[in-house]
């Protein structure tokens, strides 16, 4: 609690509408060196793809489920509900002639 009560001191986070914590969290969580999000969450899925914008790698992406831990550090087709899932198409070569690959993941 000391921590949170320091943030809110030092950041004035009762300044700031609660309404906006949501997109705090994923800036910062995008931009941490590692990422441990859940499989099926959306919300994972959007700091992951935030993490790609960065220019960061997915291998420095985790699931927090050991049967889906390393999900993020292989290429290709993935079975199952991908609702929450990013696909490096959706940020590498976003400003220029570039394709996403296997090389470049």
């Amino acid at each position: 609690m000391k921590l949170i009560n320091f943030l809110h001191i030092f950041i004035g986070l009762e300044d700031i509408d609660p309404n906006y914590f949501g997109m705090i969290d994923t800036i910062i969580a995008s931009r941490g060196r590692i990422f441990v999000g859940t499989y099926f969450s959306t919300f994972s899925g959007f700091i992951n793809r935030m993490r790609g914008y960065h220019g960061m790698t997915m291998k420095d992406s985790y699931y927090g489920t050991l049967d889906r831990k390393m999900e993020t550090h292989t290429w290709g087709k993935r079975l199952g509900d991908r609702i929450g899932l990013e696909w490096p198409s959706g940020w590498i070569g976003i400003d220029r002639d570039e394709f996403a690959t296997k090389e470049i993941f």
